[in-house]
């Protein structure tokens, strides 16, 4: 049995992650709502390397066929650079399929930053952060999951996003 994860290494280059950090950085919005996490994000207005994200959305529906059978149709509707201050990291075990968001079927992240920690899920898995590593993980809670404290005590970013139910051809992003 699979676990519906797929990790896309070098989906962006180092320069592409450094180029987003330098470009957002002073956009950024400090998270009132989960202060506890000390985080800092932008959410993007822009589309970003659409036809890469549509390139990788194939290769996930090609690795899981299933996905094909929804009878819905679903696209990209968001995406969040955040940034994480040292010692700082979503602790909260959640899963992103809930009632203030039943729309969301699989969760996008791309980590823009490597740190000898990454993302641990309740089951005991890990996916470590690797700079341009993009990974798609189904959104329900069979997926619950929180950030991993970083052990070097660095500045993390990364970019998360949902893959969501829409009506036909309706994107946000």
């Amino acid at each position: 049995m699979n676990n519906f994860v797929l990790n896309i290494p070098n989906f962006l280059s180092n320069e592409d992650c450094n180029n987003i950090i330098k470009k957002y950085e002073s956009l950024l919005i400090k998270d009132e709502k989960y202060e506890y996490s000390g985080y800092y994000y932008y959410d993007f207005k822009e589309a970003i390397f659409v036809e890469k994200f549509n390139n990788a959305i194939e290769q996930y529906k090609n690795t899981f066929k299933e996905i094909a059978h929804t009878g819905s149709f679903w696209s990209l509707t968001s995406l969040r650079l955040k940034k994480f201050e040292p010692t700082k990291f979503f602790s909260q075990w959640h899963s992103e399929h809930c009632i203030s968001n039943p729309h969301r079927i699989l969760n996008v992240q791309i980590y823009l930053t490597e740190h000898n920690c990454g993302t641990e899920f309740f089951n005991g898995n890990i996916i470590k952060s690797e700079i341009g590593k993009l990974t798609f993980f189904p959104a329900y809670f069979t997926h619950t999951h929180r950030g991993q404290v970083c052990p070097e005590d660095k500045v993390r970013y990364i970019i998360t996003g949902y893959i969501s139910f829409t009506k036909k051809g309706n994107s946000e992003q």
